[in-house]
């Protein structure tokens, strides 16, 4: 059972690691890829950006 919330969080660090992002450039890649826009925001707000 995958918690999305969490990937979504991880894959933003993963970016945030490789590159630097604003928050809403962050915010479009991983509605991008797919994640929800609850997920995405969460995963954002526990990078602190």
């Amino acid at each position: 059972n995958v918690d999305w919330f969490e990937q979504a969080w991880l894959s933003a660090e993963s970016y945030l690691d490789y590159t630097a992002f604003s928050r809403s450039g962050l915010i479009d890649q991983l509605l991008y890829e797919g994640f929800t826009q609850e997920q995405v925001t969460y995963g954002v707000d526990k990078t602190g950006l």
